[in-house]
């Protein structure tokens, strides 16, 4: 996405609500060290949320636009805003109870998203738990956006070994971004849970 379309999508997100699937996830938790990672945060909304419900959270996105906006909205709240490349953050092992990575990894290429997968898995303690989004390959963007990746869910039941699926949804509809164009969308979009 360049900068200018980045920029709008800050713009059209930082008032959005928390993802209904993080919401549910957060009701699952029952650990009492609570410590989350937003693996592409966007506008923070989702930080936010996870903060004011008893986490402490690291917010990593590339945008330093991201980083300030998450920050702004953020501040007083236990919210480590990180501006780092997704592939580059080290994600500590057995560390974090919640992981969401929203409509992030398909931005990376197949090979490099995998890897954040394999380090995703491993980063969860026992039961924790994964928010996610993807992108399928039926999605209007597969057919000229060679530097992303996009999945079937079976490609992800078999790359996630580790986490049983609490709850996968596949969506394929026609509707505008957030910045406004429109495309044929093909979003696989759940909760999943490490086994181990």
């Amino acid at each position: 996405m360049d900068n200018l379309n980045w920029d709008k999508f800050i713009k059209a997100t930082k008032n959005r609500k928390p993802i209904g699937f993080l919401i549910e996830a957060v009701k699952r938790i029952k650990s009492s060290k609570r410590l989350a990672l937003d693996l592409g945060c966007g506008a923070g909304i989702d930080a936010k949320y996870l903060a004011e419900n008893g986490f402490q959270v690291d917010a990593v996105d590339f945008n330093q636009d991201s980083i300030n906006q998450t920050r702004e909205l953020c501040k007083d709240l236990s919210v480590a805003a990180i501006q780092s490349n997704i592939i580059d953050y080290e994600i500590k092992t057995d560390n974090y109870q919640l992981i969401i990575a929203w409509n992030t990894l398909p931005f990376l290429k197949k090979e490099d998203a995998k890897k954040v997968l394999y380090n995703i898995q491993k980063g969860l303690t026992k039961e924790g738990i994964f928010v996610f989004g993807f992108f399928g390959i039926e999605d209007d963007w597969a057919k000229n956006r060679f530097e992303m990746s996009f999945w079937t869910i079976k490609e992800l039941q078999s790359l996630l070994s580790e986490m049983k699926f609490i709850k996968i949804l596949e969506i394929k509809d026609k509707k505008p971004s957030a910045v406004g164009k429109v495309k044929f969308w093909h979003q696989i979009q759940g909760v999943a849970q490490r086994k181990t």
